[in-house]
């Protein structure tokens, strides 16, 4: 029958469940407009857009592309379509993502049917232009005229039938609230609407522009907007139902409509308009069964769930006209949406308007035209309206009955901002009032809500809304439950009298708002199907019944109740469907429901405890009030006695809980109730005691130390009956309760009375004896006997027993004539050994420091002898300050540490002083000190006392000595003065080949001095060393053989040679003097060399080498004189004096420069 909708068809079948639906498990098996997407299709969201559409737009969707609806003349005008397809093929439409708009201009439908067929797209539908007629007025025939407002009975109406709005304005006209109407235009210049008008929110969707303002003969939006909010108490006109809410004109139907058009108008700042009031759709002829498109449809899911910031758009929709033509407001797929408001209308009676259609859907009702009275309200100024006196009284129908509820809604919403769309839809079931009591369409539903097929749930109350609103507390968030779309395919007999029943069992509780009531039926007459839901609780929603609609089947089509309100959604839902003409077959293909509400918690078992909180707090058996049968049902135990319902032994004592509390009385909670260490079932079960005494028998024993420690018998106060209790045997007598106890002694006290059951003498109050015995069983020995002193020696009886071993009653018990006590607490000696003065010197032993010497002790004067004379401790003491020979050393020191006489001021007789000695000279007191080169000074204060040449008052001579003993040797001697040059002149002209050059340094010294001394002589020519002997021989030169450098350097010359300067330089080691001489040399070259040989030697040569001979000798005598060691220097106690080869340098100065 249909082409591309046959195949979403089949796909949106592959979730299909079976007729009895477990819920728990299919929650959402069929979408709901909220974000449960998984029904239709198994295919993951990537590779099916549309199955990510709610349950509604994937329903329209199905419908509009159902092509074979469209008339060849219609597909072939059309260029625009709007395709579903996961990748861009046009224009995006925001209104629904996945969705495209394409212009595709001539031959479109071939186009589309080649994108189906390739892929490309999902599915697609044509955009076509409809004509949207406002709600047909009938031609039946200012505030006093508005009895809707309120009714007096001006015009013959039923006092009181009117939208109580009087009482309602004296807190509120709706100020603040927005009213959207979308129509045919608003005359928004009209001066009792443009007081609080939002010209900033208006449009006209069908210029395009942001101006709403009708054309000609298209006053039906001015008048509804009148009814909704005519601006009142101004002079002027009418007054609308709520006088001061802002308006706002969404011009749509005064032209054809699209989905895009009628999206756009309803997702129109949804943010700022807050109602949206709607009194126009599709024909009321009967015969027409048309909705929403699914741009339109997701433009107002879009309203309700994220409009006014999440708390949604109030969408409010006339009912329809079309009662006269048998139509129902379930065909109207815009006023069946449950996020709207169905509005029908009532006469000035209260009764139904002659055109107000019926319908499961409908929500409330208001006063409209009818029975000869109609609306007044505002109309189009001029002549372009209904009337040319800018008002008219010939408003009506459900597009009057809309605004005005719209209206309510403004007051509402002043009162509570915050109420949600749902919420609103609550305030007005609780406080619409019944109309036309008599009318047989009233019935209770399952929760107590009075509700008509004709007035939803009554006429509209003003006052009793906004009372309510305003204290309104906001409903929980929305649920849903889910039967899935179940394929039944099951034929729907020609008019057979009985209906075909479709069942769902729901498992899931809520508390019921509305129902979505999926179908889709191949039917040839449709107006002859009649169906009907039938709730758990037996309330029946008419769906739609036989009316005269020749057109074919229900394809895809949602028909939606508001009938079973605050129902228990639980149990056997039924769909009944029925041929009721003749003629015709049809066949039910599938059908689903989705239920929408709140959570509703049940109590199953009657335990107290609702389902949801035993499944999913305290995981008892919702079906089983006793759910660990332990006589305590679930619902007690949870909120009384605090046990846990699924354990019938909470504390673990084997006693059941129930068992505890009603038997034994006991604490379930506590596993020992008494406290005495035995479990409450132990004492029940087992011991036999009394679980709530801790001593059952009263013996003075915990039940529990009875039986787990003594292993006495609980039942028996004495276990061994011996006269005593097990409680006085364990705790006061520390006896074995098990083991009879005897008195062995016959003292009359049990052994563990008495301290020794062995010895009748001993018991408790015998008399004490010093004895080191507990006579009388007190615990202490000898007591009494630490206050007693027989003796009189300061020391108690019991401490000359016990601790001294002293007697008693001798005060002197070694009979040494010293008390005991004095030998104890004065001279620490032992009172029991007798203490002896062997020196027999008055002094005990341990008073005197030698008790074998009687010249020692405390009485003796003290002797400088290195002993302690006088027994102080102290050796010598009285001669710590003394100085007897006044030496100026004290008579101790001299005695114990410098062994000098302590007596005798010079103990060596060396003239000097012990004193001078030690403190002075640093010398040794004990060894006489001397001048032993009698030269007046002693060893110590010269530098050599075995010469007496020297001394510090001498005169440094050269000599190599320190002989003014300063610590410095020949300073300040001037060695020139001692030496003399050979030859005295010091310029000399020889003859090179006949003379000898002979040099010589005379040293004026002694030959002692010279032994002293260690003098070097270093002889230098021009810079260079030629000798290092006290002499200098050279010469003549050979000039014909000598070889020798300098001889070449002179025979190199003829007649004189340029001086030669001869520098000796003489050094004792300490300090260096020197002479110098200038040397010329006359060559004379003959003309025969005759040889060294041929040479005379005449006098003068001889002479210069004897002496230079003679000269060698002297010079070795001198230096083997010089080699001698001085005498040694006597023994001294103090330190030597420096040589000087330790006399430190003198100090090396630095100049600036």
């Amino acid at each position: 029958m249909r082409s591309q909708a046959l195949a979403l068809v089949v796909l949106m079948c592959l979730s299909i469940l079976p007729a009895e639906i477990n819920v728990q498990n299919n929650v959402d098996s069929l979408l709901s407009e909220d974000e449960n997407k998984s029904w239709s299709l198994a295919l993951s969201p990537e590779e099916n857009v549309i199955s990510t559409y709610s349950q509604g737009i994937q329903s329209s969707l199905a419908r509009v592309s159902d092509l074979s609806q469209y008339s060849g003349e219609v597909l072939s005008n059309v260029s625009s379509w709007v395709a579903i397809s996961r990748t861009p093929v046009g224009l995006s439409l925001p209104q629904l993502e996945g969705a495209w708009l394409m212009e595709l201009g001539t031959d479109s439908l071939s186009i589309v049917e080649e994108m189906l067929e390739e892929g490309l797209i999902e599915t697609a539908y044509p955009l076509v232009e409809r004509q949207q007629t406002p709600r047909w007025i009938p031609n039946d025939p200012k505030f006093s005229d508005q009895w809707h407002l309120e009714n007096t009975g001006q015009s013959g109406g039923t006092v009181g039938e009117d939208a109580n709005l009087t009482g309602a304005w004296n807190n509120y006209q709706g100020s603040g609230v927005i009213i959207g109407i979308v129509d045919d235009g608003l005359d928004w210049n009209h001066p009792d609407l443009d007081d609080y008008y939002q010209s900033t929110l208006d449009y006209d969707f069908c210029g395009d522009d942001g101006n709403p303002t009708p054309s000609s003969n298209n006053a039906h939006g001015t008048a509804a907007a009148g009814v909704a909010a005519a601006v009142g108490n101004n002079s002027l006109g009418v007054s609308g139902a709520a006088p001061q809410a802002g308006l706002a004109g969404l011009q749509l139907i005064s032209c054809s409509t699209t989905d895009i058009r009628e999206s756009n108008a309803l997702g129109h700042e949804n943010q700022m308009i807050d109602i949206y009031s709607n009194s126009w759709g599709p024909s009321d002829n009967g015969e027409t069964l048309e909705g929403p498109g699914p741009l339109m449809l997701a433009a107002m899911e879009a309203s309700y769930k994220n409009g006014r910031g999440g708390l949604g758009n109030i969408i409010t929709w006339a009912a329809g006209n079309g009662l006269g033509n048998d139509d129902n407001s379930n065909n109207d797929g815009y006023a069946n949406l449950r996020y709207v408001i169905a509005v029908t209308a009532v006469t000035y009676k209260g009764e139904q308007s002659y055109y107000a259609e019926p319908g499961a859907n409908i929500l409330v009702a208001a006063p409209s035209n009818g029975d000869g009275e109609s609306i007044t309200t505002t109309d189009i100024e001029g002549a372009d309206g209904y009337t040319s006196s800018d008002y008219t009284d010939s408003f009506g129908g459900t597009s009057s009955a809309t605004p005005l509820v719209s209206g309510v809604i403004a007051l509402m919403l002043e009162a509570n901002p915050n109420l949600t769309w749902r919420d609103v839809q609550h305030v007005l079931v609780e406080t619409s009032r019944k109309n036309d009591a008599s009318d047989s369409s009233w019935t209770t539903n399952g929760d107590g809500y009075l509700v008509s097929h004709k007035y939803g749930f009554g006429v509209v109350d003003a006052s009793a809304a906004v009372n309510l609103a305003a204290q309104w507390s906001l409903v929980e968030s929305e649920m849903n439950v889910s039967t899935g779309m179940q394929t039944v395919n099951l034929g729907i007999p020609d008019n057979s009298g009985a209906p075909v029943n479709l069942s769902a069992n729901i498992t899931e509780p809520l508390h019921l708002e509305s129902i979505d009531v999926y179908v889709d039926i191949d039917h040839t007459f449709r107006g002859d199907v009649e169906l009907i839901l039938t709730a758990p609780s037996g309330m029946k929603s008419i769906l739609t019944e036989k009316h005269s609609d020749a057109n074919n089947n229900y394809a895809d089509w949602r028909f939606s109740t508001v009938q079973h309100w605050g129902e228990d959604s639980r149990g056997e839902w039924i769909l009944s469907a029925e041929d009721k003409g003749n003629g015709d077959v049809g066949t039910i293909n599938e059908w689903g429901m989705i239920l929408y509400g709140t959570d509703r918690d049940v109590d199953s078992d009657g335990d107290l405890l609702t389902d949801r909180n035993e499944t999913e707090v305290y995981f008892t058996d919702p079906h089983d009030a006793d759910s660990d049968d332990d006589q305590l049902n679930d619902g007690y135990e949870v909120m009384l006695s605090a046990t846990d319902p699924n354990l019938a032994d909470t504390d673990g004592d084997g006693l059941d809980d129930g068992i505890e509390i009603l038997v034994n009385l006991t604490d379930p909670l506590d596993f020992d109730s008494d406290d005495d260490l035995l479990s409450d079932g132990v004492e029940v079960l087992i011991n036999g005691t009394n679980p709530l005494v801790k001593d059952t028998d009263g013996d003075g024993l915990n039940d529990g130390v009875e039986v787990l420690v003594n292993l006495t018998d609980p039942l028996r106060p004495d276990t061994d009956s011996d006269g005593l209790s097990d409680g006085a045997e364990v705790l006061q007598y520390q006896s074995n309760p098990l083991v009879y106890d005897p008195n062995s002694d016959q003292d009359g006290y049990y052994w563990f009375n008495d301290c020794n059951d062995s010895n009748p003498l001993i018991f408790p109050g015998a008399i004490e004896k010093l004895n080191g015995i507990d006579d009388n069983c007190d615990g202490f020995w000898d007591e009494g006997f630490n206050q007693t002193d027989t003796d009189g020696d300061n020391l108690s009886d019991y401490e000359e027993y016990h601790i001294y071993g002293t007697n008693i009653s001798l005060p002197d018990t070694d009979g040494d004539l010293l008390r005991d006590d004095a030998e104890l607490f004065i001279y620490q000696t032992d009172p029991l050994i007798a203490d002896n003065d062997s020196d027999v010197d008055g002094y005990y032993w341990f008073e005197d420091c030698d008790d074998e010497d009687p010249l020692r002790n405390p009485s003796i004067i003290e002797s400088l002898d290195g002993i302690d004379n006088n027994c102080n401790n102290l050796i010598d003491e009285a001669f710590f300050s003394t100085d007897a020979d006044n030496d100026s050393l004290l008579d101790y020191d001299e005695f114990t540490n410098l062994s000098t006489d302590p007596f005798d001021s010079d103990s060596d007789d060396d003239g000097l002083s012990d004193g001078e000695e030690v403190l002075i000279t640093m010398t040794d007191p004990l060894v006489a000190d001397l001048d032993n080169d009698g030269d007046g000074y002693r060893w110590f204060e010269e530098c050599d006392d075995t010469r007496f040449e020297t001394a510090p008052n001498r005169s440094e001579q050269w000599n190599g000595r320190d002989d003014n003993c300063d610590g410095f040797i020949d300073e300040d001697v001037d060695r020139q003065q001692h030496i003399a040059r050979s030859p005295s002149n010091t310029s000399i002209v020889l003859n090179a080949t006949a003379d000898s050059l002979f040099l010589e340094v005379e040293l004026n010294l002694t030959v002692e001095q010279m032994e002293e001394l260690n003098i070097s002589y270093i002889w230098w020519r021009n810079g260079q060393i030629i000798s290092t002997n006290k002499t200098l021989f050279e010469g003549p030169y050979d000039c014909q053989k000598d070889n020798l450098s300098l001889a070449i350097e002179i025979c190199s010359n003829s007649g004189l040679t340029a001086p030669y300067e001869i520098v000796v330089f003489v050094d004792d080691g300490r300090e260096s003097v020197s002479m110098n001489w200038s040397i010329v040399y006359d060559v004379y070259h003959p003309e025969v060399d005759k040889g060294f040989f041929n040479l005379p030697i005449n006098t003068s040569t001889a002479a210069i080498i004897l002496g230079l001979v003679i000269a060698m000798v002297l010079a070795m005598l001198i230096v083997q004189r010089l080699r001698q060691k001085p005498p040694n220097s006597p023994p001294s106690n103090f330190p030597a004096q420096k040589s000087y080869a330790e006399v430190p340098p003198a100090p090396e100065l630095i100049f600036p420069r």
